[in-house]
This record gives C-alpha cells, structure tokens and sequence, in this order.
C-alpha cells in the first residue's frame, strides 16, 4: 500500500496539466494533499462528517446484450430501485459469452468484471444471475425483494457515504466510513464507476433484437485492486475515518451518466457490510 507520505515523486496528470501531491507539514492540510492516481492509496483520516446510518444494499446483476431474459431482469431491478431508493445500489457487470458485443456496439465488459464472473458465477452457468451484498447467487427474475429486506432491515456493523469533492474537470471521490459495532475481521474497500443509458442492441425472449436500448448501472471500471484495497485502521465502535481517490473517466463515457460506487467488505467471505453511490 502506497501512503500519501511517500508520494513525492508521484504526479496527477489532468486535462489541468501535472499536479504534484503537496507533502509540506501544516495545521492546515490542504486539499491536494489526500489526492492519489487511480489504482493507489492513500492514508485514511480521521472523519468528523455526520455519516449516515442506513444500512445499504447492492444488487450486483451479471448480464449481456445476448442474454434473451436480462431486459425482463432490468425491469425487475429497476422496480426494486424505484421503491428502496438510495437504501438500494445497483451495478450491471457485462459478462462472458452473453456480454459479446452485437454488430458494432461497444464491448461492455471489463476485466475487474469478468474476475468476479468467473470466481461467483462461473463460466457455465445461465444469465440474469444476481447477488445482493455478495450473498448466495439467485435468479433476480423472482426474490430480489426478498433479498434487499433481509439486508436493509439489519443494523449497520459499518457506516459509509462518498462524495464527490472535485470540480467539473478533476472528480475526487471522498469515502467515509465508520464503525457503529467493533468489528474485528479483515475488511476492504472497493470504489468502482457505474454508467447509466448506454445504448446498445439487446437480444430477448420471443422477438427480434432491440435497437438502442438503454443499459443502466453498466460496471465501467474500478479504481482500487478487483478485491478491494485493505482497511487498516482500528475497527472500534465510534471510529470514523475518510480517505480520499483521484477519479479518471473512461474514453467514452458520459460524466453526466456515471456514479462512482464504493463498498466495504469481508475480506475473507467477499460479504459486502454496506455500500455508498453518488454521481460523478
């Protein structure tokens, strides 16, 4: 893990130019000073924000323009979204065989994407297949609800918000966490960018293709290590600390349309503890 105290030599390349990590010793710590490239990380900070208390869900659906049943599992996502609002984040990972692009669309998929594929779904098995905060796999055809109540309901072991603290050329995503109970297993933090209305062709069930049809929450990149980058703080009840990630935007993508995604989880059983979204 790269702290921001060794980061003298490191620079920030924006449209702006060079921006180099400002490291002098001050009361005042300025704002540059918690910046770091997409990738690496930096050292947390004591929070003293109000952080939320809601105990948050994530449906992460695995998908693809081939999948014939995938826009009927939308609807059903965008439902559940539509009813749980900001208790409820979603994230669309284009994947495999059915994630391959038809006639000349983009290819949706990643490779932070297609690891998780292969390790929770596995190449073989079927699409639409969804979890919610890392649970067992499900069909989100039917249950989804079910899911999302079994985890919102609980009270939170972790609090979390993002923000987006940059301004209209350099997105800075600030992460706050905090501990409302000690928790005393290994946990990670994985921030990812989600993007809304891609249009692409879709294939489904019993009819021809559709042509532009909007795909949402689409897995665009993730900026810390695929399994998320360690937490390594104190994990007592009542700690609060922020860290703060330089956000690069993928070619293509359309700022207005995209949210950056961040989430704690159980180191060794991948379980998510709570989850954070806001737009870029």
């Amino acid at each position: 893990m790269i702290k921001i105290k060794n980061m003298k030599r490191y620079f920030l390349y924006t449209l702006l130019g060079a921006m180099m990590v400002t490291m002098a010793s001050c009361d005042k710590i300025d704002k540059d000073r918690y910046l770091v490239p997409s990738g690496q990380t930096g050292e947390w900070f004591v929070s003293n924000k109000n952080i939320s208390k809601d105990q948050r869900a994530m449906v992460e659906k695995y998908t693809g323009v081939r999948c014939v049943n995938c826009p009927e599992a939308d609807n059903v996502i965008h439902a559940s979204s539509e009813r749980y609002g900001d208790k409820l984040v979603a994230v669309a990972i284009h994947s495999g065989n059915f994630g391959r692009p038809l006639g000349s669309d983009p290819d949706l998929r990643t490779e932070s994407g297609t690891v998780w594929y292969e390790h929770f779904v596995g190449t073989s098995a079927g699409l639409p297949a969804a979890m919610v905060n890392r649970g067992e796999l499900f069909n989100p055809l039917a249950g989804v609800d079910d899911k999302i109540e079994a985890v919102i309901s609980q009270s939170p072991k972790v609090v979390m918000d993002i923000e987006n603290s940059g301004d209209k050329l350099i997105p800075i995503a600030d992460i706050h966490v905090g501990f409302e109970q000690t928790v005393n297993e290994d946990l990670t933090l994985t921030l990812l960018l989600t993007e809304d209305n891609i249009l692409t062709t879709q294939s489904r069930v019993g009819g021809d293709d559709i042509e532009n049809y909007a795909q949402n929450h689409v897995l665009r990149m993730v900026y810390t290590d695929v399994w998320g980058l360690p937490i390594e703080v104190s994990k007592e009840a009542g700690k609060k600390y922020f860290i703060r990630f330089y956000v690069t935007i993928p070619e293509g993508s359309v700022k207005e349309n995209c949210h950056m995604v961040a989430f704690v989880s159980n180191k060794a059983t991948r379980e998510i503890l709570n989850v954070a979204q806001c737009n870029l």
